[in-house]
């Protein structure tokens, strides 16, 4: 049985994506390819998979705010001229799957776990790097973009530290985590979480400013979402 009949991406046998992704993957097989990728990025457990993987998530990444340019392909072909020695003739298995992303545009969940798994989480950084890469190189970070990276983040199981660091690399500014918004430090217990979000929506309600106004209200009315909302998404990333 061929690895794209068994396992690995074979979730998205069948149809036109499918058999594009199945091409790469397998061109991805290539005992001269993998030697090359051992050398450069060990560690990894499945290749194919990983490569793959990684192609789908960039293109997905860099066509959030349009079509992909000229410059964030450059950013993909860069990553496998660099590490893997490519020449343009290799490009002709990266390239079809990179339009096939940009006409099906995928659900990027399941490639993220399928990257995450078949490096042993070895390379979530480089990653995260390589997505702020391709949204920054000739864009700009817009509101889905920034949307998408964190989205990205939380998937790898990534740290808000660890997110932040690459931020800082690339000159951004520091994202306000949910454990800013609660006053507490990341390492809290979750009954220390628990404890400062009763405290803060009891403070923060938009009753006790009632009587200052209609303009007081407002502002503790979105201070208290900002905080429910903080809460909420640390009990989604403390359950996983």
């Amino acid at each position: 049985m061929s690895w794209w009949m068994g396992a690995g991406l074979g979730f998205l046998r069948g149809g036109p994506f499918g058999a594009v992704v199945g091409g790469a993957a397998e061109y991805f097989l290539g005992q001269k390819f993998q030697k090359k990728l051992q050398k450069s990025l060990p560690g990894i457990h499945n290749k194919a998979d990983f490569i793959t993987s990684l192609v789908i998530i960039l293109t997905r990444v860099g066509i959030v705010n349009g079509p992909l340019t000229q410059k964030q392909i450059g950013i993909i072909h860069k990553f496998f001229i660099k590490n893997l020695g490519f020449v343009v003739a290799d490009f002709k298995k990266i390239d079809p799957l990179i339009r096939e992303v940009q006409n099906k545009k995928p659900d990027i969940d399941p490639f993220v776990k399928e990257y995450r798994k078949s490096c042993e989480n070895n390379y979530n950084l480089l990653l995260v790097a390589l997505c702020y890469q391709i949204s920054l190189v000739d864009k700009g970070l817009g509101e889905g973009a920034e949307s998408l990276l964190k989205h990205i983040v939380l998937l790898l199981g990534l740290s808000y530290d660890q997110h932040n660091k690459i931020r800082v690399k690339y000159s951004l500014k520091i994202i306000k985590t949910p454990y800013h918004v609660l006053n507490i430090p990341s390492d809290a217990s979750n009954e220390e979480v628990k404890k400062a979000y009763r405290s803060l929506v009891s403070v923060c309600h938009p009753d006790r400013v009632a009587h200052e106004g209609e303009k007081a209200v407002e502002d503790a009315h979105l201070k208290f979402l900002e905080i429910q909302a903080a809460y909420q998404e640390l009990e989604k990333i403390r359950a996983m």
